[in-house]
């Protein structure tokens, strides 16, 4: 944009960018915050209108395959996706016109947004992306709220905790009235057992459902407690290649309740997906592979489901037995674990590097677990 040709918005974007930088955030309350409903193609070919997400929040978040910073905030952008009340639409600029190289940088980024958009060039004023706004920095975002206003504009980096408060007193100057919401698409994962597995995929999934209805308003704690009390009763611990008839088969939760056999791989899958169906935060939960020590040691591998209340602190281990603290559990010796932000060695603490994107199978029961409505 040219200072020259309309100065009155020049300084206004600088201002707001300014005022941004400054404190991370900014919320904008003026009229001029209503924006025009935006229509988009995403890269699938889909039609992307704000209108159908009524409802949710929005996060529009522009960004450039060539912008490190960009990169890094993609597993904060992934887990806020992740939410049932928040939808995140990825708009990459100035990539040479190249749609494909959009689409293999997403891929290499590990983006997990609602949709991704090649919006062309920044400084292109016939673009598309303007029905969003300006663009002069990467990454620059915007936050529509449930009504489809832009309540917030965010240059740089975005911080999960900003939005987050800002959200919470978006709510409680409402009232503070939120239907319980879950995330995960429960008429598809209904149907998903209905047509695999027939009246017993109907009961199973009647189970599970009224399991997760009086679970909604629970503290973390009596989730944990009352999924892993669910899964330990309702499953039953069988070998898995006897069970799936072929090696290194990781079950999604509803191929779980239908059959209602797996082994301890299936079942820490099925209590990842269904706390996080239960609004618990994904960075808070790692599938734990872990070996026996002890003078009972072996040579098998064993997989636990670990919730983390607070980063650096001692998880709690979701098993066949209960839920207790890792340190209450001697027996068991970590490896390494994951979740679908990302891998780690657990003897190191590092980033481990085998992600998510390499863990070929891991990366398969996510895509099989999204086409049964978990997100």
């Amino acid at each position: 944009m040219s200072p020259t040709s309309k100065p009155w918005r020049y300084f206004l974007l600088l201002g707001l960018l300014l005022a941004g930088l400054a404190v991370g955030v900014r919320n904008v309350a003026d009229s001029a915050s209503k924006a025009v409903s935006f229509v988009f193609t995403d890269l699938d070919g889909r039609s992307i209108r704000l209108e159908d997400y009524r409802g949710k929040w929005v996060l529009a978040s522009f960004w450039a395959t060539w912008c490190p910073l960009c990169k890094i905030q993609v597993p904060t952008l992934n887990a806020l996706n992740l939410r049932p009340d928040f939808r995140v639409i990825g708009i990459a600029l100035d990539y040479s016109g190249d749609k494909n190289a959009v689409r293999e940088a997403a891929i290499e980024s590990n983006l997990h947004y609602d949709a991704q958009i090649a919006g062309g060039s920044r400084h292109d004023p016939n673009s598309a992306f303007r029905q969003v706004g300006p663009v002069d920095f990467f990454p620059t975002s915007y936050l529509y709220d449930p009504t489809g206003e832009i309540v917030m504009f965010i240059p740089g980096q975005l911080r999960m905790g900003r939005v987050l408060s800002f959200m919470e007193k978006w709510y409680a100057e409402r009232g503070g009235t939120r239907q319980p919401t879950f995330s995960v698409k429960t008429e598809k994962l209904a149907a998903f057992l209905r047509n695999h597995y027939g009246a017993l995929g109907a009961q199973a999934y009647a189970e599970w459902k009224r399991m997760l209805d009086h679970g909604v308003s629970a503290t973390p704690m009596q989730k944990l407690v009352r999924v892993n009390d669910f899964f330990n009763r309702r499953i039953q611990a069988a070998d898995g290649q006897q069970v799936w008839g072929r090696p290194d088969y990781w079950a999604t939760p509803g191929e779980l309740l239908g059959v209602g056999r797996g082994d301890s791989v299936d079942i820490a899958i099925a209590k990842y997906f269904t706390l996080l169906a239960l609004n618990i935060a994904p960075e808070k939960l790692h599938l734990i592979y872990v070996k026996s020590r002890g003078e009972a040691q072996t040579d098998s591998v064993h997989m636990v489901l670990a919730y983390y209340e607070n980063s650096g602190v001692d998880p709690l281990l979701l098993d066949a037995a209960s839920v207790l603290p890792a340190a209450k559990r001697p027996d068991l010796q970590p490896v390494f674990s994951f979740n679908s932000l990302g891998a780690w060695d657990e003897t190191t603490k590092a980033v481990a590097a085998g992600t998510p994107g390499h863990l070929a199978t891991w990366e398969d029961t996510l895509r099989r677990a999204r086409a049964e409505g978990f997100e």
